[in-house]
């Protein structure tokens, strides 16, 4: 077993309940196809867990060769809370804190938690740690174009950023990238208010200069709105304020796109049978394609360990996919990489620390 990843799911985190984070790790299991993982369901349910596991995912996981365990949390997160960093300290058995702590001491595995991003967030930094050379640990995400998938960050953790963030957060997505797609030099662009070199504000002007100094990254200068989803590059780097405006406007839109789609095709009778009889497997695509819940989650980078964040409302299929992200990371050790990287660019890097 030392010889497979481990992945710890926190099921306690997810809006649509255990029974349909069961469901989405027996999706996983079913989708597996490399010789199996070790999986660790956290919870603070363990009976209730324990009859779900039985029914919807032993029998998955025993045909994909996966081997899985509950791992018990003692205390409950409250409904509703204001300070990530006080519910970390007021409840250290919590069940993302138990995977955190199980990940600090197992090698080759991945945290997955649907869990409030802030809670999530806190507990990784203060288990798990950055990586020398990380000031702050950015969520990337993974989005459709018309031609390829975009990665981008940050995707909300870090509202205010100097230009060295801004730099930090392209080698990371670099790194990814070049790792889990296996694309040698990604093309990257920083998100402005127009794509002229004097565009931009002053922290996003110094982190181009900052890009444009590392010869190892295809910076291609800065991208606007209208046009990231031409499909033309793989990375896009910004703040998380705008990051976070900005993934709630692309997910609201597909989400507005397909039910426009659907009220017209009702409206119509002729247009609705057409729909039926011809177009139907194309709007499924469409629909599809447009679907967040193929990505599954997104990746906390930058930590001295593998953790995706998911959508608190995250179907079954989002999640097994989010399993499938994990797996994937925990085999590619990326936090060497990085460790790596900003000891040969440390001149770069401590260049753009002054930006404000």
């Amino acid at each position: 077993m030392a010889d497979r990843p481990t992945l710890i799911l926190d099921v306690m985190g997810a809006d649509l309940g255990i029974a349909e984070m069961v469901r989405g790790a027996a999706q996983a299991c079913r989708a597996e196809r490399q010789g199996g993982f070790h999986l660790v369901l956290v919870t603070a349910e363990p009976e209730s867990t324990e009859r779900l596991v039985a029914a919807e995912l032993a029998a998955a996981a025993a045909a994909a060769q996966c081997s899985f365990e509950l791992l018990p949390a003692a205390q409950k997160l409250p409904e509703h809370f204001d300070s990530p960093v006080e519910v970390y300290r007021d409840y250290p058995q919590c069940s993302i804190r138990v995977a955190m702590n199980r990940a600090k001491d197992a090698p080759s595995c991945a945290v997955i938690s649907p869990g409030t991003t802030g809670l999530v967030m806190t507990s990784a930094l203060f288990t798990l740690g950055r990586v020398k050379g990380i000031d702050r640990p950015p969520i990337g995400t993974p989005m459709l174009t018309r031609s390829k998938h975009l990665f981008f960050v940050d995707g909300g953790s870090n509202v205010d950023c100097r230009a060295s963030h801004l730099y930090q957060f392209a080698v990371l997505a670099h790194l990814y990238i070049r790792t889990t797609q296996h694309i040698e030099r990604p093309s990257i662009a920083l998100l402005s208010n127009g794509s002229e070199a004097y565009k931009g504000n002053a922290v996003v002007r110094e982190a181009a200069e900052l890009l444009s100094q590392d010869k190892d990254l295809n910076f291609v200068g800065f991208i606007e709105g209208h046009t990231v989803f031409d499909g033309e590059i793989d990375i896009m780097v910004c703040d998380g304020f705008l990051g976070n405006i900005f993934l709630k406007m692309a997910e609201g839109l597909a989400e507005v796109i397909v039910g426009v789609m659907r009220d017209e095709i009702r409206r119509d009778l002729l247009a609705a049978l057409a729909a039926k009889l011809i177009q139907r497997r194309a709007f499924r695509r469409i629909a599809n394609r447009l679907d967040y819940t193929r990505f599954g989650g997104a990746p906390l980078l930058g930590l001295n360990g593998n953790v995706v964040i998911c959508h608190g409302r995250s179907p079954a299929r989002a999640i097994g996919n989010a399993l499938l992200m994990g797996r994937e990371l925990a085999q590619s050790d990326i936090a060497a990489q990085v460790a790596q990287y900003f000891e040969t660019h440390a001149p770069i890097a401590r260049t753009g620390n002054g930006a404000k």
